[in-house]
């Protein structure tokens, strides 16, 4: 029986799905696959083992934010864009599908406002369009917080 625990604690430790995380200072740049990052205030970054590869970031200190980043898994992303918008934008308020170039790198955003637990929020979905792999961003933050606002809205979190 204590071989079958110690198998069972080998398997379970072998497949957790968190492989580390990181906590990142202000304006710090912080680098995964071939894109930087920089962050408004301290977050905690997870890194995720996924069968494509996934960011979490959260804030450190306070609530207002947070971002799912990701690798996709096919050469064209925006074929199903319709399944994207829906999957982030339950109920959403006034959608718009804009492009943006940062540096030289093309996204497709989709952005809309949200109700959420009595919570006004903002949602972006940015998906590079020049990236191979494809490159997903999902951004959700608190309507409230204007310095949010500024700072995805005008990309700085992208220090391309």
């Amino acid at each position: 029986m204590k071989g079958f625990w110690m198998i069972f604690l080998f398997l379970g430790i072998s497949t957790f799905s968190i492989l580390s995380q990181t906590v990142v200072e202000p304006n710090q740049k912080f680098v995964w696959e071939t894109f930087s990052f920089v962050f408004p205030e301290p977050v905690v970054v997870k890194l995720e083992s996924t069968t494509n590869k996934k960011l979490t970031i959260y804030p450190a200190k306070r609530d207002g934010f947070f971002m799912v980043v990701r690798t996709l898994p096919w050469n064209e992303p925006l074929m199903e864009k319709v399944l994207w918008k829906e999957s982030v934008f339950t109920r959403g308020i006034e959608p718009k599908e804009i492009q943006k170039t940062v540096g030289n790198r093309n996204f497709q955003v989709f952005q809309a406002d949200q109700i959420r637990n009595q919570n006004a929020l903002r949602n972006q979905v940015w998906i590079s369009l020049d990236t191979k792999p494809a490159l997903w961003i999902w951004i959700q933050w608190k309507s409230d917080r204007k310095d949010l606002t500024e700072f995805f809205e005008s990309n700085l979190f992208l220090p391309l």
